[in-house]
């Protein structure tokens, strides 16, 4: 128990220095449909190629993200409480980073030197928030069930 609680500090800690910056991350998505729009086949491969990365990067955020949220609940505050019908995945993940990313209201130079974790626990914290009457109990969306299996990468 007291890994996983050591593993969130440090994924939440980590310094911009040791982890990809959201800027960095949203350059890569925001490049992806450009780089498909062209005729040239080194942009297609490229683009194929950023969207594998980007789905294992929210792949394995989203696992670290579980894994904290579980070791939180264990002590009594889960960070997140997701509902039974919602599994958090590579593609659900990426979308609300992008998405996160697009609504923090901060300077664009701090905002841009957050890490990718950083970003996705706000938008889990934000759209998932742990309230007793709109949410399921935290355990809830710890079940296996919840947490889907990796899958291939975003086509």
């Amino acid at each position: 128990m007291l890994r996983y609680l050591l593993l969130a500090a440090t994924l939440i800690c980590t310094p911009s220095v040791y982890a990809d910056t959201i800027g960095r991350y949203m350059n890569i998505a925001n490049n992806i449909p450009k780089m498909e729009m062209k005729a040239d086949k080194q942009a297609h491969t490229w683009a194929r190629s950023a969207r594998t990365i980007l789905h294992l990067t929210s792949e394995s955020i989203a696992e670290s993200m579980m894994l904290a949220n579980q070791a939180a609940d264990e002590r009594g505050s889960a960070l997140f409480c997701l509902p039974g019908s919602v599994s958090l995945n590579a593609l659900m993940l990426n979308e609300l980073i992008q998405h996160t990313y697009r609504e923090i209201s901060s300077q664009e130079s701090d905002k841009n030197d957050m890490t990718v974790s950083q970003v996705a626990l706000i938008g889990l914290t934000r759209k998932y928030p742990c309230t007793g009457s709109t949410t399921s109990a935290p355990s809830a969306a710890l079940k296996p069930a919840n947490i889907q299996k990796p899958t291939a990468p975003m086509e």
